[in-house]
Formats: structure tokens, C-alpha cells, sequence
């Protein structure tokens, strides 16, 4: 489990980067743009694709940390372990069906964008999106892991457990 933990961490704050650079870029577009009259070809491509990784790559330090959103109108009433009651009942129904459909979905995506070495139709730079693509399942993956670290700690605390 701190494997995982540890893991969501670091890509977090490896990926939390991606923020200044794409700031950076935003920021030199503007410039070029709106001072020189010069706009560039690859600002869009490189804007979604920065944030767009910044944000998946951050899904399971948010698991991590507690910060997805709760339908908790109930839920924060009861005692923490029928929460985690709750939990491990729910991760398996939910969590775990739906992530794994969407992880193999991505992967098979992925491995055709690269075998046809797929290129953004968005703007006349036409960059290589596959590399963008493949944050996806990578980023399923951790959050998958971080979710069977989730689970494992709902089943303890269930159990009266740590």
C-alpha cells in the first residue's frame, strides 16, 4: 500500500511541473501574438497536451489525498468504519468494473495511435499525439493502483483494523 502511495506521489510532483512549462508557453504565445502580431502553430497542441497530463497524471495522488468529490449527504454521518464498510463494498461494484473497462479501451487506442503514428488534425503543426495518448492507461493504471490500496485499507478499517 505505501508503494502506492508512494508512487501517486511522485508522479504528482513530477507532473505538477508541466504547469509552469505550459504557463511559460501560454505566456510566450501571448506575447508573439498579441505583441509581435506572430501568433505560433503549436500553442493549442501544446496547452491540451501539458494540461491534459498535468491533470490525469494527478488522478491517483487525488485518491490519494481524499480529494475526489463525495456524494456525502449521508455518508459523512455514519462512523468511519461503516464507511470503510461502505467502501469496500463499493470499490469492487464501481471502482474496479469501470477502470479496468476504461484502461483496456485506452490501451487499445493507444497501441493503434502508434502504430499509425497519429498526428493531431487540429492545427497545421500536426504533432504526434500518441505519445500524448499514452498518459491514459498510465494514468488508469496508477490510479487503479492507488484504488486496490484504497480498498485493502477500507477492508482493515471495516474490520476494526489500521
Amino acid at each position: 500500500m505505501k508503494f502506492a502511495d508512494r508512487l501517486s506521489v511522485a508522479c504528482a510532483k513530477a507532473f505538477s511541473w508541466l504547469i509552469v512549462v505550459l504557463t511559460l508557453a501560454i505566456f510566450y504565445e501571448v506575447i508573439v501574438r498579441y505583441v509581435f502580431n506572430a501568433p505560433t502553430v503549436w500553442a493549442w497542441d501544446v496547452s491540451y497536451m501539458l494540461y491534459g497530463a498535468h491533470f490525469m497524471m494527478g488522478i491517483a495522488y487525488t485518491l490519494y489525498r481524499k480529494g475526489d468529490v463525495r456524494i456525502d449527504v449521508f455518508y459523512k454521518n455514519f462512523s468511519p468504519r461503516t464507511q470503510a464498510l461502505i467502501d469496500a463494498c463499493l470499490y469492487p461494484i464501481f471502482f474496479f468494473p469501470a477502470l479496468i473497462i476504461l484502461f483496456w479501451a485506452s490501451l487499445s487506442q493507444v497501441i493503434y495511435s502508434w502504430s499509425i503514428a497519429e498526428k493531431t488534425g487540429v492545427t497545421m503543426w500536426r504533432a504526434p499525439i500518441y505519445p500524448f495518448k499514452t498518459i491514459l492507461p498510465v494514468a488508469i493504471f496508477l490510479l487503479l493502483l492507488q484504488g486496490t490500496a484504497e480498498f485493502i485499507r477500507a477492508i482493515h478499517a471495516s474490520r476494526g483494523k489500521q
